[in-house]
């Protein structure tokens, strides 16, 4: 049953070859599209594996760049609110940012203020503080951003600290006699 359905299928295989002109070459790019074909299958699923890992770690890269933008993010408490000049605690974060943050992540991030007029303010403060940490340095990039900022001032850390301390009862030894005969 089989042999004389290939045998159907050669003969018009062949009749067509023998109708087609000869300058078609359409064998040639049968034979060249089996091969090709051949190829693709062989090499299966490795074409198609390298986009699938990309969209999986591509959600952990923008995780990534957002955890160093909080990261070195100058937020509302590392700015004077009556001047918006940076305070102690933002000249020194501004310094890790500066020296200690890996070289591609040397990017300083500004929280916006209430006032468009207070947000420029405080990017010329961070800009002039960047000047007088590192004037030979080069500049980074310093931008504005609007997540909020999770902080504390350090007027308020310090004060909740000495409030721990000073709460912290004093450390007692038991006494001598702990009604234990001990042998």
């Amino acid at each position: 049953m089989l042999v004389p359905i290939v045998r159907v299928a050669l003969l018009i295989l062949v009749s067509l070859a023998c109708t087609v002109p000869a300058q078609a070459n359409w064998i040639s790019d049968f034979i060249h599209s089996v091969v090709r074909d051949t190829k693709r299958r062989n090499c299966w699923p490795k074409p198609f594996t390298c986009p699938d890992f990309d969209a999986v770690r591509a959600p952990f890269a923008i995780m990534v760049e957002n955890g160093w933008r909080r990261q070195n993010m100058l937020g509302d408490h590392h700015f004077d609110s009556e001047n918006n000049q940076l305070t102690e605690s933002g000249r020194l974060k501004l310094r890790w940012v500066l020296t200690e943050a890996p070289r591609q992540h040397r990017v300083v991030y500004v929280n916006t203020a209430d006032t468009a007029v207070a947000t420029a303010e405080r990017l010329n403060s961070v800009r002039l503080a960047v000047t007088q940490l590192a004037p030979e340095a080069e500049m980074p990039p310093i931008l504005e951003t609007d997540i909020p900022s999770h902080g504390w001032s350090a007027e308020r850390v310090d004060s909740i600290t000495r409030k721990f301390q000073q709460a912290t009862p004093e450390p007692v030894l038991p006494s001598a006699s702990s009604g234990d005969g001990g042998g």
